[in-house]
């Protein structure tokens, strides 16, 4: 699931789950701004909340994996979303505009 807020200054990528009309959000996600990306909670809150240090993007995964939560998050909402534009837009190869639309 992939939400763009109001004022177009950042997409929020959830790890949503389920199926039909029981597709609900999960707790976690990544939040992307044109310079940089942070993993972010709605746990016990109606607004989502960072959790752990914003990243500067171009990220490198690689070297990130399994040091912080973000790469947890990215991973787990690649598993979910193969066809997901995050990695691109995490990384560099597809700009912030560009997953805009």
């Amino acid at each position: 699931m992939r939400t763009v807020s109001a004022d177009r200054a950042c997409i929020d990528y959830w790890q949503d789950y389920g199926a039909g009309r029981q597709v609900l959000k999960s707790h976690f996600g990544i939040r992307v701004w044109e310079d940089r990306c942070c993993a972010i909670t709605n746990v016990a809150a109606e607004t989502p909340s960072m959790f752990g240090e914003p990243h500067p993007i171009p990220l490198d995964l690689a070297s990130a994996a399994g040091k912080h939560s973000l790469s947890n998050v990215v991973s787990e909402h690649m598993n979910h979303h193969p066809d997901s534009d995050l990695i691109a837009v995490l990384t560099g190869k597809k700009t912030f505009r560009e997953a805009l639309g």
